[in-house]
């Protein structure tokens, strides 16, 4: 599956930048600078049908006009990730629902093994009865 990435920067030289870095090493893969000061950004991030968009966390305006819970709820699959040049992180952000009905659930998302029995515990104390 070809991967399909928006780099959605205000900052053209740096979008073209990392999209040049980018074709260096995912040949395959479509890559689309987007501008979030664009009137038209969510229809062009939504006609680009991206698996990944790529942020500028650097950027005071990709930031306050980033469409960070409707791409999420729009799209479940995709990751954003946030880029910051000047503190050389990265922060990876996805879509995942889980069923959430007891505390247990929210315990699990946490600390995946801190809700849990032990492995060897019984039914009971699973709260299998």
């Amino acid at each position: 599956m070809q991967a399909r990435v928006v780099i959605l920067s205000h900052y053209r030289l740096f979008a073209e930048g990392v999209m040049s870095r980018l074709r260096e090493y995912l040949k395959d893969a479509h890559l689309e600078v987007v501008d979030p000061g664009q009137l038209d950004v969510m229809a062009r991030i939504t006609s680009a049908r991206p698996s990944i968009i790529i942020a500028d966390l650097s950027d005071f305006e990709t930031v306050r006009l980033w469409p960070f819970t409707a791409l999420l709820s729009s799209t479940p699959a995709l990751k954003i990730i946030g880029l910051d040049p000047e503190q050389e992180q990265i922060q990876v952000v996805t879509s995942c629902r889980r069923r959430a009905a007891a505390v247990r659930d929210l315990v699990d998302v946490i600390a995946p093994s801190a809700g849990r029995p032990p492995s060897g515990a019984s039914d009971v104390e699973r709260g299998n009865q």
